[in-house]
């Protein structure tokens, strides 16, 4: 359902997206271009729920999200914005949003999906553990929204489906919306980092995209609005070569000594 383009070198990769519009396009690196788009969630839930459906995996996550809400502070000195007794959809999504990003990031499986802003960080995470031929998904997340007002209505409907979403008795169309916390830390923001987050667990991106939108071969409607640009794993020192050319690393997407003890490993790709 993406449009396919194969990547010929570093210059037709840049004249690729630079005809992508940065306010308007986010982008996702996978070092296999045989994986499915899946969230962690879905992934986990399929693994081990012998009744695997939406419901049932809103039931995981749910009592995930509480344990989380109830002991996260035996561990981190960190403080969540907790939303008033008496609040608005906009607020508990707010609160909802920061948790569920705080939880992704240390190691919880999530319905919450990186992707990023940066054409070039994501091909860092394409590359990464790269041993075959790998990708990078480019998505018009400002098209995507604009067919969300359609399907589901403008500012506070959007904002109740969005929350609705967290029920297990959701029933609606399944839809996509991508999302930004409001409190960020480092490293999202060392990645320029935000989330795609899908309205039902039990479906792959694809499948919804498929499904509700309606993309075929990359289009909703007549619009080209989701490619999936190929490269080939005999380039992967030169394309290094290129990201460290331009100061992107493990030590610059990885805070830290953590980051730091990695870029170390690109010594061996460049020797």
């Amino acid at each position: 359902m993406w449009k396919e383009i194969k990547i010929e070198n570093w210059n037709h990769f840049n004249d690729v997206i630079f005809t992508l519009n940065p306010k308007e396009w986010i982008f996702r690196g996978q070092c296999s271009v045989e994986w499915e788009i899946e969230t962690s969630l879905y992934r986990e839930c399929k693994k081990f729920l012998n009744n695997f459906n939406n419901e049932n995996c809103i039931k995981v996550e749910k009592n995930m999200y509480e344990e989380f809400c109830s002991s996260y502070k035996l561990y981190s000195p960190t403080s969540i914005e907790k939303a008033p007794i008496e609040s608005t959809e906009t607020e508990w999504m707010k609160e909802r949003n920061g948790i569920l990003a705080m939880m992704q990031h240390y190691g919880t499986p999530t319905r919450f999906l990186d992707w990023t802003f940066s054409p070039y960080v994501a091909t860092f995470f394409a590359l990464d553990g790269a041993n075959s031929d790998f990708c990078i998904y480019a998505l018009k997340s400002k098209s995507l929204e604009e067919a969300n007002i359609v399907m589901i209505g403008r500012n506070n409907a959007a904002e109740r489906h969005k929350h609705s979403a967290f029920r297990k008795d959701y029933k609606k169309t399944p839809f996509l919306y991508s999302c930004e916390p409001f409190e960020k830390h480092e490293r999202i923001r060392r990645q320029q980092g935000l989330f795609l987050v899908p309205s039902v667990i039990d479906k792959t991106i694809n499948e919804i995209l498929l499904e509700s939108y309606g993309i075929e071969d990359g289009k909703l409607g007549t619009e080209e609005i989701a490619y999936k640009l190929i490269f080939s794993k005999d380039h992967l020192q030169e394309w290094w070569a290129r990201l460290k050319h331009m100061g992107i690393t493990h030590e610059t997407i990885y805070p830290g000594l953590d980051g730091f003890c990695k870029s170390l490993k690109l010594s061996i790709i460049n020797n």
